[in-house]
């Protein structure tokens, strides 16, 4: 059997680009590539904006073209022929082809929506972000066109989703089993919008941010996002110093988005806060929108045959400073030593600097503390927790939402919880002592108050249980409003 030519198949790949561009475009394609190229390359000329130029690039290249790059090529139209200027672009294709995924062909995606979930799809990790997209991408491709996708390695363009992608994503709870003949048979295509909207739901890979600020500026495409939080700038003290350089990456696609979808009252003035700023450098700045986030509350598992013994106080959320954690644990260290008889639960993995509060934690363990570090559990185990859980502790020193303090008071259960920022939007809402986090003796006594006032803890869960839900399908559809419609598009 004689081998597949690789160079076939690469001027293959090529010419099917460049005619799914030419389609894009509403032209015929020509007799070959290089007569459909030309057509293209006059197109760019003749073009006032740089969206076709951005189109053309990515097209030959296999990849996502830079802000440079997109203006190196506008200029060498202004002074080249079209034979000239094609040539040359076919020749810095050939001088680099590690730069693009030559050997992939490309769908367009032409006035729809695309949606950017890479790492949901690479990972199974399942912590604030990721359950956002992965409620959300659901609810929309049952009520909506989308086109979901990944990146590809080289982080420089989008590509298809493979099967077990898709599960990791739509199907989150459904299992480890995947079709391994459709997994065998996945070969990954190219994604490019085109006059589309691209939703970037999570916080994407710094490695990519400078050809989605390059998309977000130049392709005529609109870039829209969920604005988290700004805790790598705002409260850089609390984070690795890496975090904020990664951020200011992140930041340069903001500032050309379109919109940005903030997930609480906090994080919303925090974006627009920025959109405000970028106007110094002559930009519009994207509209920044509140779309506050929900909690679900899945209905309750039967009782436990073996209810917790003593009170239990539970805690949620990874062990990084800006959790606040010591706080906690230095609080129920107070109350133990007072004789107050409970069990401190913790439930979250390891994060930044936690090495430290880590061996902090074991050592008030082998001291015969009732302190249990569950680690990462199921969400089935999580729920069960905060059921039953006498309240829970969320004192974290800068969130853009606080989900364990909603998700707390969705399960009935009282929550003692920061007094400023989002933490503090949720806590008006009822169920909550809110307290200054870096105040030892306010959160001591605030813990001492539900351990030893039922009166105090009815009065509470009674304000949790009355809360007004807002479900997932709200935040859904709310969100789509927000971020997919940008220009009427939908």
């Amino acid at each position: 059997m004689t081998a597949p030519d690789p160079v076939a198949g690469l001027l293959a790949a090529l010419d099917q680009r460049v005619v799914a561009a030419a389609r894009a475009l509403g032209r015929l394609a020509g007799s070959d590539t290089a007569d459909t190229l030309r057509t293209l390359v006059t197109l760019a000329r003749e073009s006032t904006q740089s969206d076709v130029a951005w189109l053309v690039l990515t097209a030959v290249a296999g990849t996502f073209p830079l802000a440079g790059e997109v203006q190196a090529f506008r200029r060498s139209l202004e002074t080249r022929s079209d034979d000239e200027a094609t040539a040359a672009l076919l020749g810095d294709v050939v001088r680099r082809p590690w730069r693009g995924e030559l050997e992939l062909e490309m769908e367009v995606v032409v006035g729809g929506v695309v949606v950017n979930v890479d790492f949901c799809a690479r990972h199974d990790i399942h912590t604030g972000i990721h359950r956002v997209v992965r409620e959300t991408l659901p609810r929309w491709a049952r009520d909506h066109e989308q086109v979901a996708t990944a990146n590809v390695d080289s982080y420089g363009a989008l590509r298809t989703l493979a099967p077990r992608e898709v599960q990791r994503v739509f199907d989150y709870s459904g299992g480890d089993e995947v079709d391994r003949t459709a997994e065998r048979a996945y070969r990954a295509r190219l994604v490019v919008p085109w006059r589309a909207v691209l939703v970037i739901p999570e916080i994407p890979d710094p490695q990519f941010s400078p050809a989605l600020a390059a998309l977000a500026e130049l392709s005529g495409n609109a870039v829209t996002l969920i604005g988290y939080d700004m805790i790598p700038v705002v409260s850089a003290d609390l984070r690795p110093h890496v975090d904020a350089v990664r951020f200011g990456r992140y930041l340069t696609v903001v500032k050309h988005a379109a919109r940005v979808a903030g997930i609480s009252v906090s994080a919303t003035t925090e974006f627009a806060g920025f959109a405000h700023a970028v106007t110094a450098q002559g930009l519009p700045g994207p509209q920044v929108h509140e779309v506050v986030l929900p909690t679900d509350v899945p209905p309750p598992a039967p009782a436990d045959e073996h209810p917790p013994t003593r009170p239990q106080v539970l805690c949620v959320g990874s062990h990084e400073p800006h959790k606040n954690h010591r706080t906690v644990l230095y609080a129920a260290e107070r109350l133990w030593r007072e004789g107050l008889d409970f069990e401190l639960v913790l439930i979250g993995g390891p994060g930044w600097q936690s090495d430290s509060f880590v061996r902090h934690l074991a050592e008030v363990t082998a001291s015969g503390r009732p302190v249990r570090d569950r680690g990462r559990v199921s969400d089935d185990e999580l729920w069960q927790a905060y059921r039953d859980a006498r309240f829970s502790v969320f004192l974290s020193v800068h969130e853009g939402f606080g989900l364990p303090v909603v998700e707390s008071l969705a399960c009935g259960t009282p929550v003692v919880t920061t007094d400023y920022g989002s933490m503090r939007e949720i806590a008006d809402g009822g169920g909550c002592l809110a307290v200054d986090p870096l105040d030892d003796d306010a959160v001591t006594d605030a813990m001492r108050r539900l351990l030893l006032d039922d009166a105090e803890l009815e009065r509470l869960h009674q304000e949790a249980t009355r809360r007004a839900a807002r479900t997932w399908d709200d935040y859904a559809a709310d969100l789509w409003d927000v971020l997919a419609t940008v220009g009427g598009r939908s």
